[in-house]
């Protein structure tokens, strides 16, 4: 199986900074994984002592169920983040997201969140002219139907990510509202966007719990948010890539290189043993013919691997 990223896919992305794909997951694929949110989700409001009306968002929620977890490695959609991102990667973070229906005294108007720009201070001085990088890129499963107005639904501004910090600052004195694009897709939809995009969420004002799973993606030399280190009897159980992608090493070994004693190396900076970085290879099996145009939207594709020699070393003589 081939990258899927698609041309027209790639200048879409990166001019209005997000991709709409509709009816990823089968019918019966959308019902396991409801399912398994439910399931997740009567085991959270247990140990919280959460009532039912009560939204919920659960970090570093793709751990607490198997179904909910697959979507991670998902291969035709982890081969898009591949050639968005590159192959040195691993997940930030993942919330499942449940929003009950809105009560009858609620403000129809009030977003359940603001408008913003995820990482806006994060990432405040890795910018490229102003404009905040590819730094982390975000998967949005659709796992209730969305297409119904009203039902929680995310609004994003295409083309926002690019905008210098004076636009990011006073955006509410010049927006226009026609600008708005809403995200009416049905359940078993995904969206593959730039979280640095300016965007929000409305009220849910339909009888429907809205769920939706969003997966960040991010090079494996930046920590993640949603968690320090993963359960090892997750880590010992899963894939090479996933264990990977879960930010192990690949072969579970090394982790500061071949020799720790006079050159420790994170393996998560430079590797000196691809089986740490699985997932380079995987991409590369799946890769279109031709040199792979890894790093669409402008992510790490390369590292110094094995065998990495430097080809000029003489002084220059005049």
């Amino acid at each position: 199986m081939a990258i899927l990223m698609t041309d027209q896919q790639k200048d879409e992305l990166n001019d209005r900074g997000f991709i709409i794909l509709e009816n990823v997951l089968a019918a019966d694929e959308v019902d396991t994984i409801s399912q398994a949110i439910d399931e997740v989700v009567a085991r959270v409001r247990e140990a919280r002592d959460l009532p039912d009306n009560v939204a919920l968002g659960i970090r570093n929620g793709l751990v607490y169920h198997d179904e909910i977890l697959n979507l991670l490695d998902r291969p035709d959609i982890l081969s898009m983040v591949v050639d968005v991102m590159g192959w040195n990667i691993h997940n930030r973070d993942s919330i499942v997201i449940v929003t009950m229906p809105q009560g009858p005294d609620d403000d129809p108007d009030q977003m359940p969140l603001g408008w913003h720009f995820d990482y806006e201070e994060e990432f405040a001085g890795s910018t490229v002219d102003g404009t905040m990088p590819i730094i982390d890129f975000k998967v949005g499963w659709y796992i209730s139907d969305h297409s119904e107005p009203g039902h929680s639904t995310t609004l994003v501004v295409p083309g926002s990510y690019k905008w210098t910090p004076r636009q990011r600052a006073t955006w509410e004195q010049w927006i226009d509202p026609d600008d708005i694009v809403s995200i009416d897709v049905p359940a078993g939809s995904a969206m593959l966007w730039r979280p640095t995009l300016l965007h929000g969420v409305t009220p849910n004002l339909t009888q429907n719990i809205r769920k939706t799973v969003q997966v960040s993606y991010t090079p494996r030399w930046i920590r993640p948010s949603g968690h320090i280190e993963q359960d090892p009897d997750l880590i010992a159980r899963s894939s090479p890539v996933r264990r990977q992608l879960l930010g192990a090493m690949g072969n579970l070994m090394n982790p500061l290189g071949k020799d720790v004693a006079n050159n420790p190396n994170s393996q998560y900076w430079f590797t000196d043993d691809w089986d740490n970085v699985p997932l380079k290879a995987w991409a590369e099996q799946r890769a279109a013919p031709g040199p792979p145009d890894w790093g669409t939207g402008h992510g790490v594709s390369h590292t110094k691997g094995p065998g990495f020699k430097f080809t000029q070393r003489t002084v220059p003589r005049k």
